[in-house]
């Protein structure tokens, strides 16, 4: 799920307040703002919360949805594999990424179920992931070993998916649903209300999150490490619980975990760490958004492909997100196996520094 290289520089040094823990703290904070702003929203005025839970989702797709992936294919040569950077290497990479990205399509419409039970795995290990290697490239959090990882990774990406499943069941199930239906899939759905998916959803929370306390005094240098790393898992379990599924997914998706990965592509090449040791940080975002365009592009035209080819079968909105859903999963399954990558990448010890 994640690296555990507690040798890695980046991984154990303690932020100094430097113009990259600045802006990752920025990153972090707007983060933190928006689920709060949702969870707010939710609680005082829950009827505007239903009124707007798919905009984000919707929004998200051009704004950073789609373009946070949209850097995939160049992203082994940045991080500082060879293959990456010869033309055969870069061909048998896309050929790859493509094809499972094919399959993850083909295998919704023959088998819905386990595909969107694959996904959600999926989606746990890879926003975990994320998260724990934010936190220790960013945040001076410490890497302790494979179980640290595993439970930490595990509660955090298990958090954004395995709550809704516990709390708003019945959503999870019309989301399969319209999924099924968008792609013309038959057959029976199992029900995330199912007294055995309940049980081991809640189990799996239980266990992450005791690993997690029983190692979290170790993973931090610092009692205000603690405090940030309870704080963030607290303001998640209270999105998941408080916010609408969809409102929730989609602030969380747009503004946390997409926009923390954007962080990390921003800093990968030397001019764009310059840029930000220099202050010039916006100069670096410009350059990174100018890049995402290209991919960001095709893989919207992909998806509105498959919209004009599911429009028959579209109930509403939600058969739009669900269909949106879809092609999310298809390109998440390569995606993360990228992001994997880029932690035991040759670069990846390397400190966050110009």
């Amino acid at each position: 799920m994640v690296t555990t290289r507690s040798s890695a520089p980046s991984a154990r040094r303690t932020p100094d307040g430097g113009p990259f823990d600045r802006l990752a703290r920025t990153v972090a904070t707007t983060g933190w703002i928006a689920v709060a702003a949702a969870v707010a929203v939710a609680v005082v005025a829950p009827d505007a919360a239903a009124a707007a839970m798919f905009v984000p989702l919707l929004i998200g797709i051009v704004l950073f949805g789609l373009p946070h992936g949209a850097l995939d294919h160049v992203v082994p040569a940045r991080v500082g594999f060879a293959w990456g950077r010869t033309p055969v290497g870069v061909t048998v990479f896309l050929g790859a990424y493509l094809a499972l990205a094919v399959a993850t399509l083909a295998a919704w419409t023959v088998a819905p179920a386990a595909t969107f039970a694959a996904f959600l795995v999926a989606t746990v290990a890879h926003w975990g992931q994320g998260d724990l290697r934010f936190l220790q490239l960013h945040l001076g959090r410490r890497a302790l070993g494979l179980a640290d990882a595993l439970a930490t990774g595990g509660l955090r990406g298990a958090l954004p998916v395995a709550l809704p499943v516990l709390a708003y069941p019945d959503v999870v199930a019309s989301l399969m649903g319209h999924a099924a239906t968008a792609v013309g899939a038959g057959g029976a759905l199992p029900d995330p209300a199912a007294a055995p998916v309940q049980l081991a959803t809640a189990a799996f929370l239980a266990v992450a999150g005791a690993g997690w306390v029983a190692t979290l005094r170790r993973a931090w240098a610092t009692r205000a490490g603690v405090t940030l790393d309870v704080a963030e898992v607290a303001l998640l379990v209270a999105t998941f619980l408080l916010v609408p599924p969809y409102l929730a997914i989609g602030v969380y998706f747009l503004f946390w975990h997409a926009l923390r990965h954007l962080v990390r592509l921003l800093v990968l090449r030397p001019r764009e760490r310059r840029d930000v040791a220099q202050g010039r940080t916006v100069r670096g975002w410009g350059r990174l958004a100018r890049d995402l365009v290209p991919m960001t592009v095709l893989a919207i035209l992909v998806l509105v492909g498959l919209w004009a080819w599911a429009a028959p079968r579209l109930d509403g909105v939600e058969g739009y997100v669900a269909t949106y859903l879809v092609w999310i999963s298809a390109l998440t399954m390569p995606h993360m196996a990228v992001v994997a990558a880029m932690d035991v990448a040759p670069d990846a010890a390397r400190p966050v520094r110009a």
